[in-house]
């Protein structure tokens, strides 16, 4: 399906090969933009390119995907890419570098330590493509995101700072909630397990013929039964 979006894929092309046509699509005007980035086999996986482009027209992907199958001498199957998928830039550099927060958040920390990681310069761009300013801008992404502002709020910041920050009142509210209902459920069940062990206490002084008594004070004392 045709899409103007910005889309990414996984490439197992050569280097030379995908830079080549990536130019001869800038140049063109077919895309505006591309970023992509190196990444050594892991997992059983191949060396690989991620890469992700913006077009500057309505694409079909398929078309996209034929003029990446790269035909190699002595090679009956050529080099190409798997499909293109929809793709938001803070998300793709994030991932591109390996960021240990973005895996952290993104994934549960599943990820973490099992992955190389990269520097926002390993990507490469077009010549005029600030991808400084869009690293920082990923990164500021990371830090808004609701996964990022709960575990603060967790952490016993304040939700006004928040707001202040420029943080959106609804969100901070509704995580304010969200948090509430679950530190109601987990203080019910930590009372809920004192109970039983206060009640299990309290049978086992009772089989040794001891009573549990309050003095005029309010302090507990044991007596013995009669």
């Amino acid at each position: 399906m045709a899409t103007q979006k910005p889309i990414s894929t996984i490439s197992y092309n050569t280097e030379s090969f995908l830079r080549e046509k990536l130019e001869t699509w800038l140049n063109a005007h077919i895309i505006q933009a591309y970023q992509y980035i190196c990444h050594k086999g892991e997992d059983g996986d191949k060396d690989h390119i991620h890469l992700r482009i913006e077009p500057n027209k309505k694409l079909d992907p398929m078309d996209l995907l034929e003029q990446l199958r790269e035909f190699q001498m002595g090679s009956d199957k050529p080099l190409g890419c798997r499909p293109f998928r929809p793709s938001k830039e803070e998300d793709w550099i994030l991932y591109a570098v390996h960021d240990e927060q973005y895996l952290k958040l993104k994934y549960g920390g599943g990820e973490k330590g099992e992955k190389l990681p990269y520097k926002w310069q390993d990507i490469k761009v077009p010549e005029y493509y600030d991808m400084e300013i869009a690293f920082i801008r990923a990164k500021s992404y990371l830090e808004h995101t609701s996964v990022n502002m709960a575990t603060r709020l967790q952490n016993g910041d304040n939700p006004l700072n928040l707001i202040l920050q420029g943080e959106n009142v609804y969100t901070v509210n509704a995580l304010m909630r969200a948090l509430s209902v679950t530190d109601y459920q987990r203080v019910t069940s930590e009372l809920a397990k004192v109970t039983e062990q206060l009640n299990m206490l309290v049978q086992a002084v009772e089989n040794y013929g001891l009573v549990i008594e309050c003095d005029e004070d309010g302090n507990l004392i044991l007596t013995k039964g009669e």
